[in-house]
């Protein structure tokens, strides 16, 4: 029953997700005509942005309704479009057969098309609107969506549903009102309303709606937030974790002696790869790539905040999180960087002669071993063909690419400094280009780190040496400060 539940919610917050992007789409999609040459330029980089990130989220049809966008203002600006019409001729085709949203999901056609349902009660109890009805109620019953407006912010929900008794007074901590009417037939809108914003979240249980007001999450997956300050760092230690659920440390400190005073201001997202039933690579003695990268990630962490940065974690300890997910939290805390830490593996044949460091930023591959790795790091991606995957890379900002560059250099630079100072003969393996999927949905400057070769011995056995790991965090927080600091 419990699983039932969690799937329910899922679906749930999909569908959220996807009606709130497509309505976005849509506002853009009528401003085409009526835009400058200037405005439509704009529109193009944010349709562009909204279509990788319903790519990654496996949402066909925003990625559809943006592709068609795009291909307006393409046309607009005299652009050649050949390239994406024939790809929204693949989705609209593939669309046509399978939609991937939530409103797929084999249920009763009865259910979906039948009467109305009749709301029976309506309570509220720990800040949860719950709402009983006639029959249960699924999630095709449902849509939200979210607006800000004069009057401040507003979280809405329609049900599919009637009204037929006059709704009682609701009192939910810092909501300033709660709306609850027949919007028109058939039709069920409730309303909260705000000053500052809100968050809230649903689910079904039993047939029954439940709407959790302020709650800490935006949906089912939003992690936990802690703050803390320098003297209580070292005493804090990370909260249990809900198995394939992902983990969002945020840690904050005041400096005031820091000279970099940028710092205070710059969120880092530092994502420790693979972790859970996923090793990643595993190398010489049969070292996993997940804890040697985890371990450092958890000491950049550190170094970063205690120079004021504010700093998320996509994991806290040994839990799976899907890749598209680590770049949603990034996305979502408005990041300034995302910085995904790895461990590298060589093919069988060259554990020896293969080592290094290396530091990647996003774009298409350019040699057999930025592919070789990609596909590595990729094992736990979506899947998608080949000709998807290339589209979708030509989407990619100019200006993100060319500041993933420079993140890349600097941290490269800081590594290889840092690690160099006692051990004298570590390899520069340069800073690449390579398709990694991880990097894929971020819309700030993201790089992937390859901490060096866990299948050599030398290296494998160094990648476990904790002077060795507070090197390299030392080295990538070095690069992050040379980097703010060259591009303030």
């Amino acid at each position: 029953m419990i699983v039932k539940i969690l799937l329910f919610s899922l679906l749930f917050f999909v569908q959220i997700w996807a009606g709130n992007i497509s309505i976005q789409i849509d506002t853009l999609n009528q401003k085409i005509p009526y835009a400058s040459k200037y405005e439509t330029k704009k529109i193009l980089h944010q349709l562009e942005n909204f279509y990788i990130n319903s790519v990654v989220s496996g949402e066909n049809t925003p990625a559809i309704k943006a592709l068609r966008g795009i291909i307006r203002c393409q046309k607009l600006l005299r652009i050649d479009a050949s390239t994406y019409e024939e790809e929204l001729r693949s989705r609209s085709k593939y669309s046509s057969k399978k939609s991937t949203t939530i409103h797929t999901q084999k249920k009763s056609p009865k259910k979906a098309i039948g009467k109305a349902l009749s709301i029976r009660s309506i309570s509220e109890k720990e800040n949860s609107i719950i709402i009983k009805f006639d029959k249960d109620i699924i999630d095709k019953d449902i849509f939200f969506f979210k607006i800000k407006t004069k009057e401040g912010y507003k979280n809405i929900y329609d049900l599919r549903a009637n009204l037929n008794f006059k709704t009682p007074k609701l009192h939910i901590d810092n909501l300033s009102k709660i709306i609850i009417a027949q919007n028109r037939k058939d039709k069920v809108r409730i309303v909260l309303r705000d000053d500052s914003v809100i968050y809230s979240k649903a689910f079904i249980r039993k047939g029954t709606l439940f709407i959790k007001v302020n709650a800490p999450a935006k949906s089912t997956y939003k992690p936990t937030s802690i703050t803390v300050t320098k003297k209580t760092v070292k005493k804090i230690k990370a909260p249990k974790i809900r198995k394939k659920s992902p983990i969002n440390i945020t840690s904050k400190v005041v400096n005031k002696s820091s000279k970099n005073i940028y710092a205070s201001s710059k969120t880092i997202v530092i994502d420790a790869g693979h972790g859970g039933h996923d090793s990643g690579a595993v190398g010489y003695k049969k070292f996993q790539e997940k804890k040697t990268v985890l371990k450092v990630a958890q000491l950049l962490r550190k170094l970063l905040i205690a120079k004021g940065y504010k700093v998320n974690m996509t994991r806290a300890s040994d839990t799976f999180i899907k890749l598209k997910q680590r770049t949603h939290l990034a996305n979502r805390e408005n990041a300034d960087l995302f910085i995904s830490i790895h461990a590298n593996a060589a093919p069988k044949g060259k554990f020896l002669s293969l080592k290094g460091i290396e530091t990647f930023f996003l774009s298409p591959a350019k040699t057999k071993k930025a592919k070789r790795i990609a596909a590595k790091e990729n094992a736990a991606a979506s899947a998608m063909n080949k000709k998807s995957k290339d589209t979708l890379l030509s989407f990619l900002n100019t200006n993100k690419i060319i500041q993933s560059n420079k993140l890349a250099i600097d941290i490269q630079s800081g590594m290889l400094t840092a690690a160099r100072k006692k051990y004298k003969n570590v390899k520069d393996g340069g800073v690449r280009e390579a398709p990694f999927w991880v990097l894929v949905g971020a819309q700030m400057p993201a790089v992937l780190v390859e901490l060096g070769y866990i299948t050599n011995p030398t290296e494998g056995e160094r990648l476990f040496n904790p002077f060795y790991q507070k090197a390299l965090a030392k080295g990538i927080y070095t690069g992050i400060n040379n980097y703010f600091a060259k591009n303030k």
